[in-house]
């Protein structure tokens, strides 16, 4: 393993620590705020499993920039790898919930956070094994933008916009989005 390999890694155990302590801040920030529009923008507005993939996605998101600029690694590479990270966040945080939930009838707080924590290291870790693999996708460059951009975008825009769905709506309340 050479010194640049070494820094990644010591770089992704650090994320994964800020990103634990970032989701469990991005729950209540919007809140803190004194319910900032554009704070809720990236952070969890109310209870919906929506609301709850920001809480993961913005911080990996605002770490992996910053990992970024430490590291100064090949980007189409850092970027693939990242954006996959990125849409492992939302579609496993999304279906764990509804498996767990649906298989036991209920949901349990203790569960969603421990499960934050395990996803945020598995994130971490798919993004680095990404990067190091000998496969070659920067020749998917423009389908990975497309793939981030796309998603950026849902994860913003459904706060304000959210579709009638129950993957939006508050459990607690019955409201889509900012209400």
């Amino acid at each position: 393993m050479d010194t640049n390999q070494i820094k990644h890694r010591r770089l992704e155990r650090i994320g994964f620590v800020v990103v634990c302590i970032c989701a469990m801040l991005f729950h209540f920030t919007y809140e803190f705020s004194g319910e900032n529009y554009f704070v809720g923008l990236i952070s969890a507005v109310n209870e919906s499993v929506w609301e709850h993939t920001k809480i993961v996605y913005f911080p990996f998101l605002f770490y992996a920039i910053i990992e970024y600029f430490i590291l100064k690694p090949p980007f189409k590479r850092f970027f693939i790898s990242k954006t996959i990270a990125l849409a492992f966040i939302t579609v496993v945080m999304i279906s764990f919930f509804y498996t767990y939930s649906g298989i036991i009838g209920t949901e349990y707080l203790i569960v969603d956070i421990i499960f934050t924590f395990i996803l945020s290291a598995l994130a971490f870790l798919v993004s680095y094994k990404v990067f190091y693999s000998e496969r070659n996708l920067e020749k998917y460059i423009v389908l990975f933008a497309m793939l981030f951009v796309g998603q950026l975008l849902m994860e913003i825009l459904f706060t304000p916009f959210p579709p009638d769905l129950p993957l939006f709506m508050d459990s607690e309340t019955g409201v889509y989005g900012f209400g």
